[in-house]
C-alpha cells in the first residue's frame, strides 16, 4: 500500500498537475471552453452537456446560432420547422478531423439530429435521430 501511494505522488510531482497525470494516463485533458457567438439562454442542459465534452475531447469550440426567429430562419434557407425556432438546435464549429467529431456527436444519446456542413459548421439538435 505504501509503495502505492508513493508511486502514485512520484507520478503527480512527474506530471506536475493532477491534469498532467491524467493526460499520462490517456485521458483528455484540455478545458472545456466554449464561447457563445448567439444566445446562450436558449441551448437545451443536455445540448451544453454535449458542446463541454466536445469541447475537452477536441479543443475550444466556437457557438454560431442558436435561437433563430423565422424571418433569420427564412432568410438563413432554413427548414420551416427548424428546431432552431424553438430553440432545440446549435451550429457550432470545433478545430479537429470532421469524421472524428461526427462520429463521436452520433455516439451521444442527448443528439438527435447531427450534421457536418462542408463550410466547417456542425449542427446538432434534440430531435428525432437523423442526419441529412
Amino acid at each position: 500500500m505504501r509503495k502505492t501511494v508513493f508511486t502514485i505522488m512520484i507520478l503527480v510531482m512527474a506530471a506536475g498537475t493532477l491534469t498532467g497525470c491524467a493526460n499520462l494516463f490517456g485521458f483528455g485533458s484540455r478545458s472545456a471552453t466554449v464561447t457563445y457567438q448567439d444566445t446562450k439562454w436558449c441551448v437545451p442542459r443536455k445540448l451544453k452537456r454535449v458542446l463541454n465534452n466536445v469541447a475537452r475531447r477536441y479543443g475550444p469550440v466556437t457557438v454560431h446560432s442558436t435561437k433563430r426567429w423565422w424571418l433569420e430562419n427564412w432568410l438563413k434557407g432554413g427548414a420551416r420547422n427548424s428546431l432552431h425556432l424553438k430553440c432545440r438546435a446549435v451550429d457550432f464549429s470545433v478545430d479537429a478531423d470532421p469524421a472524428s467529431v461526427i462520429a463521436y456527436l452520433k455516439s451521444q444519446p442527448a443528439v438527435g439530429g447531427y450534421k457536418y456542413y462542408p463550410s466547417g459548421f456542425y449542427h446538432i439538435d434534440t430531435g428525432p435521430r437523423r442526419t441529412w
